[in-house]
């Protein structure tokens, strides 16, 4: 028998198929949560059995190796030059157009004269960096829609390693051998050092916004990334419960973590200048320095406050011309809710973005078609120094539609009248009674229905912080 022996070609490395890997990933997580679900469903068992363990690590190591992949095919590039932007924006272009995912790494190199990131500071004063995109065009415009600039504090960025938070009051001073406690000795030593998570913000830009677009970079980086990083950095901070997925990322106004007795009511349309004022006083009154201090709520509520003057008869309003409550800044975010206002001494919250900015261009996001996914990555801390040093002001308080109503004891027309409670805070359980149900019966709903001749008052409450507030409505039932 005779072999035919040519040589064997020599095959260029295949190139690397981002949806094909993007799409094994999905149907891989899809398999790991369909096994899980099957496990919590059947309560006859404990663990998974040693066929599904097995297939568990395969899995598992699977997706290792195509989170690798994909991470060693992403080309990257610094940009630090005009040139490097016109250079990535063109090498953007190509790789959307190929499909391929495309990561961009933002430079923090600045001119000797820029007063900006060079020193770990975001300084909205400082000159324009001369450079190409750095850190500084993300983070001046993002600076502006935090409560950093309403405080006039800087945003630290560009942190490394176990950073110390700057509070140069966190001392202790011994005089003639005795302790003298200054401003912030309550602050364990432990909370001085940041704890920063790994962040990532997705901004979707429509395929036909790209295309219409020259410098895709900096309308991504200094328009709309800067929009996205603060409302993510608002959220946490002032959110009344942890983000989700957070671990150390959380602010001063969490709930459960809130001081006892800095948490006040008002009833009423608005707060009155009094309330504000014993608000931001229940914090002074715990030794904390006023520096950083600020009021915050949503515009609604500045309206409001806006059109409140400070007394009776005064000419100026409770919110001035200047956006000041007696000299205290106002910031507005929509993280606080109606009716809510939130006060603290913001230095106590110190937050910071650690390490390097990076940019993902990702064409697989499934759920977005038509839409290219650039993600930001990048460490961000927060750590609430002192929790006395913020507190709450809520307005409080149940109003029903009706003081009376008439219903019949007989069914029919009439028989029935329900009756409609305005809560505060918004989505505050009301709890329903009767005075006296022989006469008439009120449904967890406020549906009140007559049984006998007589009256009978019918009482909505809610409570919050411990206390029940409450109003009534007089029902007769003819």
């Amino acid at each position: 028998m005779l072999f035919n022996l040519t040589k064997a070609k020599i095959m260029s490395k295949p190139k690397f198929n981002f949806r094909e890997a993007y799409e094994r990933i999905d149907q891989i997580k899809g398999r790991l949560s369909e096994m899980a679900e099957n496990l919590e469903s059947d309560k006859e068992r404990e663990a998974f059995t040693d066929a599904e363990k097995g297939e568990i690590k395969q899995l598992n190591r699977e997706l290792d190796i195509l989170e690798m992949k994909i991470k060693a095919n992403t080309p990257t590039i610094a940009v630090m030059r005009q040139e490097d932007i016109e250079d990535a924006n063109r090498q953007i272009r190509e790789c959307l157009d190929k499909g391929q995912r495309f990561e961009l790494k933002i430079s923090r190199a600045v001119a000797q004269d820029f007063a900006g990131n060079a020193s770990g500071y975001a300084n909205p004063a400082a000159s324009t960096n001369p450079a190409g995109l750095t850190t500084h065009d993300i983070v001046k415009p993002l600076y502006n829609k935090t409560i950093l600039a309403a405080i006039g504090a800087p945003l630290l960025t560009g942190l490394k390693g176990n950073h110390q938070w700057p509070v140069i009051e966190a001392f202790h001073a011994t005089i003639n051998d005795e302790g003298a406690a200054l401003g912030d000795t309550q602050i364990p030593i432990n909370k001085l050092i940041a704890k920063p998570e790994r962040i990532g913000i997705a901004v979707p830009v429509t395929r036909e916004a790209l295309n219409e677009t020259d410098n895709l970079i900096q309308l991504v980086a200094t328009e709309y990334m800067p929009v996205a990083i603060a409302a993510l950095m608002n959220k946490i901070m002032f959110s009344n419960a942890k983000v989700t997925g957070a671990t150390n990322l959380y602010g001063p106004f969490i709930t459960g973590n809130m001081t006892a007795g800095n948490k006040k009511v008002y009833t009423g349309e608005a707060p009155t200048l009094k309330d504000l004022v014993g608000v931001k006083s229940a914090i002074l009154a715990r030794n904390i320095q006023a520096d950083g201090l600020c009021y915050v709520m949503n515009e609604t509520t500045k309206g409001l406050l806006e059109a409140t003057p400070k007394w009776s008869g005064a000419n100026v309003a409770i919110v001035d011309d200047n956006g000041k409550i007696n000299g205290v800044p106002v910031f507005t975010t929509n993280e606080v809710p109606d009716g809510f206002v939130h006060v603290g001494a913001f230095k106590y919250a110190p937050q910071g973005l650690f390490g390097d900015m990076t940019f993902i261009v990702d064409p697989y996001s499934l759920s977005r078609k038509n839409a290219i996914d650039f993600v930001l990555n990048v460490d961000y801390a927060i750590t609430v120094l002192r929790q006395e040093a913020f507190a709450t002001l809520a307005k409080v308080g149940v109003e029903l539609d009706k003081s009376t109503a008439t219903v019949t004891a007989a069914s029919g027309a009439g028989h029935t009248v329900q009756l409609n409670a305005i809560v505060a805070p918004v989505g505050s359980t009301v709890t329903w009674a009767s005075s006296d149900t022989s006469k008439a019966t009120v449904s967890t709903a406020g549906k009140v229905t007559g049984v006998a001749e007589g009256s009978a008052e019918i009482t909505a409450s809610i409570t919050y912080d411990g206390e029940t507030y409450t109003d009534k409505c007089t029902v007769t039932v003819s």
